[in-house]
């Protein structure tokens, strides 16, 4: 059972899907992020509650984009949240 969170968002314009995968049998047993088809980022969660572990896991999509535009289809901002 793995939960994926993924998001289409725009990276200085440039069409772009993130992704965080949260467990594979258990919530914290494997996780990562990954940026479109690129490698996967594996981390080790800090907690093993769903929200912190999605949190981290967006904390490093966020410091690896720092610096760039991130949008939604529309143009508007995308949250992190």
């Amino acid at each position: 059972m793995s939960i994926r969170w993924i998001r289409s968002v725009l990276v200085d314009g440039k069409q772009t899907t993130l992704e965080v995968m949260l467990g594979s049998n258990k919530i914290s047993d494997k996780c990562y992020i990954r940026v479109n088809q690129e490698e996967e980022h594996w981390f080790h969660p800090a907690d093993e509650g769903r929200e912190t572990i999605l949190r981290q896991g967006l904390g490093i999509l966020k410091n690896r984009f720092e610096g760039r535009r991130i949008t939604v289809g529309n143009g508007s901002a995308f949250s992190w949240l």
